[in-house]
């Protein structure tokens, strides 16, 4: 026996109020309520049957909401937007169902002045689901809109970026959102959600914001924002949730395209993202296209970024943990990595990528940068590289695999690129098979080395090949500072090096530089000061 729908219901009451019976037997129930009736049969639950009629013009928000509180009560199924243009202030999906959005379908975030409930700033919203999707070929439309306006105030994260770019004689004006602000899709601690295969567009905020979320599965979505204007405009957020899988989809966003945070929510502490694995993705970012922080209130662990071409972005992947938390067990590799300098306001240098460790103010927490591999990478870059650790807490068990880095001059008159990747404050490295090539047009007046070691100990480099930036220039292809218990083996001077190995500081302990491979005319290793000589052990 089939379960009848509220709209069934609702009709048979009507007939059955009539007088005699026998006329009302004879007036044909309305149009819509019959195809209510159907949709109930087949799980099917069409948004136009609950009254939405496609047009733009006209607010679709509760029509939509009939239909998803409809689907729920039948047991769960399919709420279906057929081609058309629709208007949506936030829509709740529940339980057991999914959003079907199909190729011809937009649906815009309404601009008449929406009335958020709070903590619901979304076009899509759901609290406390289960078996929950947005899927199809149609598209969410966030018509986000902006104001070039002087700069309000000095971002700390980027206030030597800022500096740089003032004295190079930049316009320091820069896009600040305006009009309706809201998320495309909030999920607040929802088990077993799918994304699949929808656009999402224009997003005000981030697009897609996973709270406390456990089973997701991002698949073969298109998330776009405009790259020089979408302040804010992140691709995926993962915040506090866990077993979150994103494969072969296409984000291309002006802040961060994919970031995993941890967040504490109203008055609950932060629980920690785990599991996360991100695989066969095109990502272009104005920011970071695969990025871990800066809100790290609760640890991070256990994440795979594997397999993705990151093009055009202003840095390839990052670390940044300020709010005391363990970030840790991390892969990245299998990565094809171009980038390219944005506007001064991005954060990013167009650079590989950046660690940072520190506190976010003087009385946070120091936390920790862990078990971080990074291997196969083929990188034309054009920003200096940094793994940093603090001085009070160095990074730990870093290692570099098969890298392949070419630095490209730099596309602004901002130049901020120096050496091509440092290593500072890190204790455990391993880097095996790193090159370094710098670009022979045009080379930056500030280039320097291809690799810098500075603060660093227990570490090991195998197979580094390389040479100075700028071929007129004395600096080291490879410079070693303050550095102990470490070796150096089988590095390779390449075409135009003049010094492979250098180094100084006084501080320096137990260092071994063995079988170099360095041409006639190119001093291996030299020492700064001499008696730094006396801490290294050099062998053919």
């Amino acid at each position: 026996m089939t379960r009848d729908s509220p709209s069934r219901r609702s009709v048979l009451k009507a007939g059955a109020a009539v007088a005699g019976g026998c006329v009302a037997s004879l007036i044909p129930p309305p149009v819509h309520a019959l195809a209510q009736q159907d949709a109930s049969r087949n799980g099917i639950f069409d948004v136009k049957a609950f009254g939405a009629v496609g047009q733009r013009s006209l607010d679709a928000t509760g029509r939509f909401q009939a239909a998803i509180d409809a689907c729920t009560a039948a047991g769960g199924g399919t709420v279906r937007v057929p081609p058309g243009e629709y208007s949506v202030a936030t829509i709740e999906l529940k339980d057991d169902v999914t959003l079907h959005v199909e190729a011809g379908a937009t649906i815009f975030l309404s601009q008449d002045d929406p009335q958020f409930a709070p903590g619901r700033r979304a076009m899509v919203y759901a609290r406390n689901a289960s078996n929950i999707g947005v899927t199809g070929r149609g598209t969410l439309d966030g018509l986000a809109r902006y104001e070039f306006a002087a700069m309000r105030g000095v971002d700390p994260e980027i206030a030597e970026e800022i500096a740089i770019a003032r004295a190079a004689g930049v316009d320091m004006r820069r896009y600040y959102r305006v009009g309706v602000q809201a998320y495309m899709l909030i999920l607040d601690d929802c088990r077993n959600v799918l994304l699949q295969d929808i656009s999402i567009v224009h997003s005000p905020l981030w697009s897609v914001r996973l709270n406390d979320c456990d089973r997701v599965h991002v698949h073969g979505v298109a998330i776009r924002s405009d790259l020089e204007t979408g302040v804010n405009a992140d691709g995926i957020d993962i915040v506090s949730s866990r077993n979150v899988t994103i494969s072969d989809s296409i984000i291309e966003t002006a802040d961060d395209a994919i970031v995993l945070k941890a967040i504490g929510r109203e008055g609950r502490p932060a629980r920690p993202t785990e599991n996360v694995t991100v695989t066969n993705c095109v990502l272009t970012s104005s920011s970071t296209a695969l990025m871990i922080g800066t809100e790290t209130e609760a640890d991070i662990r256990h994440v795979l970024f594997d397999n993705c071409a990151i093009r055009n972005s202003n840095k390839g992947f990052g670390i940044n943990v300020q709010d005391g938390a363990t970030v840790s067990d991390v892969i990245i590799g299998n990565l094809t990595v171009e980038t390219s300098r944005r506007h001064w306001n991005w954060w990013g240098s167009a650079e590989l990528c950046k660690f940072v460790l520190k506190r976010r103010t003087p009385g946070s927490r120091l936390g920790v940068i862990r078990d971080i591999e990074i291997h196969d990478v083929v990188a034309h870059v054009r920003g200096t590289s940094t793994i940093t650790g603090h001085v009070e807490r160095p990074l730990e068990n870093i290692r570099l695999a098969n890298v392949d880095l070419e630095m490209l001059p730099e596309n602004a008159v901002d130049k901020r690129a120096t050496h091509a990747l440092r290593l500072e404050h890190v204790r455990g490295a391993r880097i095996r098979d790193l090159a370094v090539r710098w670009s022979e047009d045009a080379p930056e007046p500030k280039w320097q080395s291809a690799l810098v070691a500075r603060h660093v100990a227990d570490f090991d480099v195998e197979g580094f090949t390389g040479r100075q930036g700028r071929r007129d220039a004395d600096q080291p292809a490879l410079l070693l500072d303050a550095c102990e218990r470490g070796t150096v083996r089988n590095a390779r001077a390449t075409d135009g090096c003049r010094r492979l190995i250098h180094v100084q500081g006084p501080d320096t302990r137990d260092i071994t530089v063995r079988d170099s491979d360095v041409p006639a005319g190119v001093t291996a290793v030299t020492f700064d000061p001499p008696e730094v000589r006396g801490a290294v052990r050099v062998s053919d």
